[in-house]
């Protein structure tokens, strides 16, 4: 009688790291199937399924928008968010301690109410509460972004004493924070912090130390004096972003202040402040006036280092009608703007320019409003929610295998094209007559250049891409990285030599 055969334990023969990487190539659809039938796979893969979570549990005005079958769907996935963040808390160090980044949108406005027995409250309470638990449990925890919600100090207390925690998101249209007895720390080890406001950081953050925050993002500046008073404490700050300022008036920095700021994006007025002798090697310049650009250019170039990547918003150019007109500036076509700022900042290398639409001004249509079913939902209508049964009837959405699988490789070319080039769409021939060599001058030494244009909506034919890009190569050979109007639009030069063009999604 034959002896039976040892069973060969095919996934013990090669090292975790090795199954880790072939699983890494996998498609979303072939990392489910593995997930059910492989323990292995399951057990390599958890940490990275816990690093990045996030969920949506708020309530606002396009919640209330919905129809009712839409807001019953909403009420199950709070639900399903509230057990699944109770099983945290149950084991806290199966799942916890893998958590590294945070997403979390709570916000719950009252007036837009889901249902008549307050069952949406109830939930929304459920989840902050047990949010409020979970989060001391996450001790690797180093990014937090906490979006629509009304922040108290116990809460943020908590979040700031994660022991790991460096990047802080707070966007929430709240202006203050309500005191329950929450102890802020005097100290933090915070590299990043984004805040809606600069009322938090005259506030709340006015009275903890910041010694390592390196990267500031404020939405919106109210008070400027005050404001850069804080700003001057934070000796190793290194960019800035401030998307709106109330008022134009700019107060005077110290020259002796923020001696390592290397990157800044905002209006006008605060580069035109900040950029003189620093050290600025990154600039975005948010919407403004083509002479206002060119102060800000001008001050750029008294950084005390070269200007390597710029920004800049859409310029649009008034034709002039008579020879002799021009602007106030003296500027009347993109070629005259650009001239002038290779000028000022020769040692570019990366340059983002957003062209602007040859038809501005025309109609795009009218808002008819939304259809709004005010009604909250009855007793009758409600689900019946159960913890045991919470994940029993998931949304197709969650677990459908209906996804195409993305190829691994790019599209390769060879620069030489001879196929005829025909653009249907007057979007693309007016993008393609703006982005010609000579009407298009670039820095001698550009590497990359973002050649965007949100008025075209799709993308050029493969052709027309190919023959821009051979004449921008042409023009430009120390180019790595093109842009063509829209982010799937996007080329870098790849190969072992560097001379094969490849087409990349934005995220890559």
């Amino acid at each position: 009688m034959p002896q039976p055969q040892p069973v060969v334990r095919y996934l013990a023969l090669l090292p975790v790291e090795i199954w880790a990487l072939c699983w890494s190539l996998c498609s979303l659809r072939q990392q489910r199937r593995l997930s059910v039938v492989c323990t292995l796979f399951r057990s390599i893969t958890l940490p990275f399924l816990f690093k990045h979570l996030s969920f949506n549990a708020g309530v606002d005005f396009f919640v209330f928008c919905m129809d009712k079958e839409a807001r019953v769907c909403r009420l199950r996935s709070m639900h399903r968010i509230a057990v699944r963040l109770e099983k945290l808390t149950e084991s806290p160090l199966a799942f916890a301690p893998f958590v590294q980044s945070w997403t979390v949108a709570l916000g719950y406005q009252e007036k837009y109410k889901l249902d008549s027995i307050g069952l949406s409250e109830a939930l929304h309470t459920r989840i902050f509460q047990t949010f409020g638990k979970v989060l001391p449990l996450c001790h690797n925890l180093s990014t937090v972004h906490l979006k629509r919600l009304k922040i108290d100090t116990m809460l943020l207390s908590t979040v700031l004493s994660l022991p790991k925690l460096q990047h802080l998101t707070i966007d929430t249209r709240e202006l203050t924070i309500v005191d329950t007895g929450g102890v802020l720390p005097k100290h933090t080890m915070l590299r990043s912090l984004d805040l809606s406001h600069d009322c938090f950081l005259r506030g709340v953050f006015a009275e903890i130390d910041l010694p390592d925050l390196a990267h500031l993002t404020l939405r919106y500046v109210k008070e400027q004096e005050l404001f850069f008073q804080h700003l001057e404490r934070f000796s190793r700050l290194e960019t800035l972003t401030v998307n709106s300022i109330q008022n134009s008036d700019f107060p005077v920095i110290k020259g002796n202040s923020l001696p390592i700021l290397r990157a800044l994006t905002g209006p006008s007025t605060m580069i035109i402040s900040l950029a003189p002798n620093r050290p600025i090697t990154r600039a975005s310049i948010g919407s403004s006036s083509i002479e206002s650009l060119s102060q800000t250019c001008a001050a750029l170039s008294r950084s005390s280092v070269p200007l390597r990547a710029l920004d800049l918003p859409y310029v649009h150019f008034l034709p002039r009608l008579l020879p002799w007109q021009s602007n106030a500036h003296g500027i009347n076509s993109m070629h005259e703007f650009l001239t002038e700022i290779i000028t000022l900042l020769p040692e570019l290398t990366e340059l983002i320019l957003k062209l602007p639409n040859p038809r501005m001004g025309r109609c795009g249509g009218c808002f008819s409003g939304i259809d709004i079913d005010s009604e909250p939902l009855g007793v009758d209508e409600l689900p019946i929610l159960c913890d045991d049964t919470a994940f029993d009837d998931l949304p197709e959405h969650e677990i459908s295998d209906d996804e195409g699988d993305a190829s691994a490789l790019g599209t390769n070319i060879a620069i030489t094209i001879d196929t005829e080039l025909k653009v249907e769409s007057w979007t693309h021939q007016s993008f393609l007559n703006q982005i010609s060599p000579s009407s298009l001058p670039l820095p001698r030494n550009i590497e990359v250049v973002h050649l965007q244009a949100s008025w075209v909506d799709t993308p050029l034919p493969l052709a027309a891409q190919e023959r821009a890009l051979e004449s921008l190569i042409t023009a430009y050979p120390t180019l790595r990285e093109i842009q063509l109007a829209l982010p799937n639009s996007t080329w870098r030069r790849t190969g072992r030599s560097e001379s094969v063009w490849r087409v990349v999604s934005n995220e890559g």
